[in-house]
């Protein structure tokens, strides 16, 4: 990785963002592409049913659920190495989702990935990774340096004028643009003839509510294959504690079946 962990990390918490090319060699790439573009397939009929493949965008949300490829794809080095120096050593995953903006598309309107803002607190990243070279004519994502430092409101005429500030983002196929969950952002309209496709993996404090609830969205036969680090990357370690009321177990997530299931039939054979 060119510079080190902490001029990255420093970056992010000054400016915003950071760039660094090179995060996918051409093994990986190749693999990201063909597992990204066999989930566009699978579920094209229902993305389109579901709004998810428009006129702007294509996308596949809870990539880990629909392709072994991306299980592992948050536990490569030295993007959670990274992650971690930024945002603590017991981060989670939030998503993993696969974007692609559609050619001859419309572009988005500027945005942040958090549900607010809070200035001056890193609360998350988008680890954006670049599977297409990002251009200014195939739709780079364009953002506003320094804007995580403002309280975001939603207000369209704050929006409108920092479009003027909005720059553009090119990088390599590859290459990973990390940038704080409150930076003002957007993909930019595709005017080629070919998708721009990418991988936004959002790591977030291990306190933060994820956009998705991979324990309760993973099956069970998909959860009982993990790693202890893949468990404790999506959130298996994370959240309240439980307190079930039937064998009185408090812990996080739900107690071991056998145990439950020997609860209640305690209580029934016990029942008056």
């Amino acid at each position: 990785m060119s510079g080190s962990l902490a001029t990255h990390v420093e970056a992010l918490r000054t400016r915003g963002y950071t760039v660094v090319e090179g995060m996918l060699d051409a093994g990986a790439l190749a693999q990201a592409r063909d597992a990204l573009e066999s989930v566009f397939r699978r579920e094209a009929r229902l993305a389109r049913r579901r709004g998810w493949h428009n006129d702007v965008y294509r996308v596949a949300y809870l990539l880990p659920l629909k392709h072994p490829f991306f299980l592992s794809f948050c536990q490569r080095e030295p993007l959670l190495s990274l992650m971690r120096a930024a945002l603590g050593p017991r981060c989670i995953v939030g998503s993993l989702n696969g974007l692609g903006m559609v050619p001859g598309g419309r572009e988005q309107q500027l945005h942040i990935d958090q549900e607010e803002s809070v200035p001056g607190v890193l609360l998350g990243i988008n680890a954006l990774h670049t599977l297409d070279d990002f251009t200014r004519e195939n739709g780079c994502t364009r953002l506003v340096p320094g804007s995580h430092a403002r309280l975001w409101t939603g207000d369209p005429d704050a929006i409108a004028r920092a479009e003027a500030e909005a720059i553009p983002i090119e990088a390599p196929a590859g290459s990973l643009i990390a940038y704080d969950g409150a930076v003002w952002h957007a993909g930019s309209r595709n005017r080629t003839d070919r998708p721009r496709r990418s991988l936004h993996a959002y790591f977030t404090r291990p306190w933060m509510r994820p956009h998705w609830d991979y324990p309760r969205s993973l099956p069970r036969r998909v959860a009982a294959r993990l790693t202890p680090e893949q468990r404790q990357l999506l959130g298996f370690d994370s959240g309240p504690m439980v307190y079930d009321s039937l064998t009185h177990w408090p812990r996080r997530g739900a107690p071991p079946p056998l145990v439950r299931a020997r609860s209640l039939l305690r209580r029934l054979l016990l029942r008056d």
